[in-house]
This record gives structure tokens, C-alpha cells and sequence, in this order.
């Protein structure tokens, strides 16, 4: 993706700030983001939150294997 040179724009309010379309097309699928502020410098970066344990088992099912754990496991980490 081509670095943006767009202007963003700061509402009234100063609680949201609109980003150029390209940006905007560039969160599509993000909902979490990380930002860090350095100097006069603004850093956003998508995340990736691992889904909650209680969202990928379920109470009512049986127990799940170990290797199944196990891929859990790794799948949370990456």
C-alpha cells in the first residue's frame, strides 16, 4: 500500500478524527487498533485479538482433546 499523503481531519469536538479513504480502506476488517504518539508523530496499528476461549469452547460440549489444546494454544500465540 502506497504511504498516504492525505490530510485527516480533527472533528469540532476533537473525539474523532476522519482519515482519507485509503486509509479508510486500509481498516477494513480491523477493529482494535494500537496507538502510539511520539513527539509530533501519530503511529496506528492494527491488532489482532485472539478470540475469547469462551467464544472457541463451548460449555456444553464435551472436553477437547489434547492436540486440539494444543492447536489452541498455538493458534492464540501467533
Amino acid at each position: 500500500m502506497p504511504i498516504s499523503s492525505k490530510y485527516a481531519i480533527l472533528s469540532n469536538d476533537k473525539k474523532t478524527i476522519v482519515l482519507p479513504d485509503d486509509v479508510q480502506q486500509w481498516l477494513i476488517g480491523a477493529d482494535r487498533f494500537v496507538v502510539v504518539m511520539e513527539h509530533d508523530e501519530l503511529i496506528l496499528k492494527k491488532t489482532h485479538v485472539p478470540r475469547a476461549l469462551d467464544e472457541i469452547v463451548k460449555r456444553d460440549t464435551p472436553p477437547i482433546s489434547s492436540d486440539d489444546l494444543d492447536a489452541l494454544i498455538h493458534e492464540s500465540r501467533k
